[in-house]
């Protein structure tokens, strides 16, 4: 008798990813890039500005969130 079995699904988009452990996983690291991204942005002489570079952190923040989702 064959098995069937759930299998996981990546895709490009957070909603349609059915393993919950890598939902959890790049949850984590979008959020853990937005910080150091924002964190770029207000060194001085860093080649992004604050201002772009908060846009980019509250990207990453909202794409973290639809992972969570």
């Amino acid at each position: 008798m064959r098995r069937r079995v759930p299998y996981a699904m990546t895709s490009t988009r957070p909603e349609s990813v059915t393993c919950l452990a890598c939902r959890e996983h790049a949850r984590r690291e979008h959020l853990r890039l937005a910080g150091q991204v924002e964190l770029l942005g207000r060194t001085p002489g860093a080649a992004v500005s604050a201002a772009n570079a908060a846009r980019a952190g509250r990207g990453l923040r909202d794409l973290a969130e639809r992972y969570a989702g």
